[in-house]
């Protein structure tokens, strides 16, 4: 059996190398820019825009025709008989129909097997005042691309914000490779880490010699 001792060690050695931060290897790691674009609401160009949000889909054929006959009547498929861009519009809240420059509420969904579609047709400005949120909901480079530019390690899916103007669509638009700021003090305590667990595995060698010189105890 080890030593108290021992064993702290083993543990603190295991600890630092398992620690978020040190665990993460040294490297080049992703840094991304956020950058904002106003929403011209009363632009039909803002289709363009918009669908870069996630809860937005950018209209293909198969979907926009079940979307057009959906905002008519209700449309119902065997939920296995429905292309899978189709599908896709059960993770999406609105769908970009580019050529008629508008957008569609959804309501998809996939209950006992079956495919059911709903679409209501509403503006740009109703879109973007239903996905909007204050800066101070945001991410901090999220907010920050209201003013400039704005970079970061975290990747943020796009959001619209409300500004004093209207409404800015902010995303990543830009990305690069850069060297991990923490290299050095990352390597440093892979050594002091390494260090702790070989210190322990030649304690746990000496302590078992030093039992079996003393032989069972009597």
């Amino acid at each position: 059996m080890v030593s108290a001792r021992t064993a702290v060690v083993f543990l603190v050695g295991l600890a630092i190398l398992c620690q978020p931060v040190v665990g993460d290897a040294p490297g080049l790691e992703d840094r991304y820019t956020y950058g904002a674009t106003p929403l011209a609401l009363d632009d039909g160009e803002t289709v363009a825009t918009l669908h870069h949000h996630p809860a937005v889909g950018y209209g293909v054929d198969d979907q926009l025709d079940a979307v057009h006959r959906a905002a008519n009547d209700t449309v119902t498929r065997p939920a296995d008989a429905v292309p899978p861009d189709v599908a896709r519009l059960t993770s999406l809240r609105y769908l970009a129909d580019d050529p008629a420059d508008r957008y569609y509420r959804l309501d998809a969904r996939v209950t006992d097997g079956t495919f059911r579609l709903n679409a209501t047709s509403v503006s740009a400005r109703a879109v973007a005042a239903d996905l909007a949120v204050a800066p101070a909901d945001a991410p901090a480079p999220m907010r920050d691309a209201l003013d400039g530019n704005a970079t970061s390690g975290q990747e943020y899916p796009a959001a619209v914000l409300r500004t004093d103007d209207g409404y800015a669509l902010v995303r990543v638009v830009a990305t690069e490779r850069v060297p991990d700021p923490y290299t050095v003090p990352k390597i440093a305590a892979y050594g002091f880490a390494v260090a702790l667990l070989v210190w322990g595995c030649l304690s746990v060698y000496r302590e078992r010699v030093e039992r079996e010189e003393r032989g069972p105890a009597q």
